[in-house]
């Protein structure tokens, strides 16, 4: 079951780095994602050294991961804070997610001030007998203080985003892919919740405060609920890469515009970079990527480096209008362009519709009259 772990840790590794270098609109959340995956990567692979009998080949690897290991509640709770609001808010009674960090750091710093006499001893003692590591005593506390501390903070990170988890949740059920992001937050959360249980009862045994899991050595329950089941629910990132994107959020904001202050009007905004996003549209229309047939809502998002229906929505949001409407309003301006500037004199309708990224005659006539009432022919007559 050892080999488990390895495996495990590359993987966690791999995937990590995936989504570091992934790009997509909710760029925290990612980040925060990948943050958790790499540092449960490091959690697996030092098992896998420690209780593989490996330690005394990698001695480096030994005391400074627990400092990676206490900071795990931290990129869970932001991790769920950038999906529910995309965006990260720093609040002050926040810092206390930072004490499990605080304390390794001063346990760890301790040990390497102090090598001859305290790292070596442990270091050695972890070697000969590594089931009984959590038993070591550091400045501050023992390793399994250290453990107990750490999960029962991650316990309390879960059950304070609970609420907003469930909250969120009730937001846009009839959307099918915020729907495959609820099933994956249920998910995520379910198996962290079994994870902060399982590990707080464990340590609980190895100091002697219940005896449960008498059957299991090495931490191999620990093991089994948490490399198992995160090596199978790391694959749905990859395989249900809109999870990686949030949820779209609309708020509502006073506009700064003269007209809406004399009026007194508010305007629904798009939750998410409203310049970043108009910037792109504006890079992407210069290109007049719009002009190719073959030019649609999935092709857009490419380019662009964002989901789908996070463009769909604000398209919706910030110009009233669908995909396709918006799509047809920039073919009818070049399109009407040019006509104007004489373009029908030496070539026929139908030239002029593949000009402007229609297949046939007939759907560019017909979109070009709902959009001025006139046929390209009458509109010709007109400028003429």
């Amino acid at each position: 079951m050892i080999n488990i772990l390895l495996i495990a840790s590359i993987f966690g590794f791999v995937l990590s780095t995936l989504l570091f270098l992934k790009k997509t609109t909710n760029t925290n959340a990612t980040f925060f994602l990948g943050s958790f995956y790499f540092i449960l990567s490091i959690y697996a692979l030092q098992t896998y050294i420690v209780d593989g009998g490996n330690l005394d080949k990698t001695r480096w690897f030994f005391i400074w991961p627990l400092i990676p290991y206490n900071a795990i509640c931290i990129p869970i709770y932001y991790y769920f804070q950038a999906i529910f609001k995309d965006k990260i808010q720093w609040k002050k009674r926040q810092i206390l997610l930072f004490v499990p960090l605080l304390l390794s750091f001063i346990d760890v710093g301790y040990i390497y001030l102090y090598p001859d006499t305290v790292y070596t001893p442990i270091l050695n003692d972890a070697i000969v007998n590594p089931e009984d590591r959590l038993e070591v005593n550091y400045l501050l506390l023992h390793l399994d203080q250290h453990v107990f501390i750490r999960h029962v903070w991650h316990l309390g990170v879960l059950l304070i985003i609970l609420p907003q988890l469930l909250n969120f949740l009730k937001l846009g059920k009839e959307d099918r892919l915020k729907g495959i992001l609820n099933k994956w937050l249920r998910l995520f959360w379910g198996v962290l919740f079994i994870f902060a249980i399982s590990a707080i009862l464990y340590v609980l045994e190895k100091m002697g405060v219940i005896s449960i899991f008498n059957n299991f050595q090495h931490g191999e329950l620990v093991s089994l609920t948490l490399y198992l089941t995160f090596l199978s629910i790391g694959v749905l990132p990859v395989y249900f890469p809109s999870i990686l994107q949030g949820y779209p959020r609309v708020i509502k904001v006073a506009s700064l515009s003269q007209k809406e202050r004399d009026n007194e009007v508010s305007e629904l905004k798009f939750g998410l970079q409203e310049e970043e996003i108009t910037t792109k549209l504006e890079l992407l229309n210069q290109k007049k990527l719009y002009l190719e047939q073959d030019f649609n809502l999935t092709k857009c998002a490419q380019e662009m480096e964002m989901p789908a229906h996070h463009i769909s929505y604000f398209l919706k949001s910030y110009y009233g209008m669908s995909f396709s409407s918006y799509k047809n309003n920039l073919r009818m301006e070049d399109a009407k362009k040019l006509i104007e500037e004489g373009y029908l004199k030496n070539n026929t309708i139908e030239a002029l519709a593949g000009e402007c990224g229609f297949a046939t005659r007939t759907s560019f006539s017909k979109t070009f009259k709902n959009e001025t009432e006139l046929s390209p022919s009458q509109y010709a007559l007109d400028i003429k």
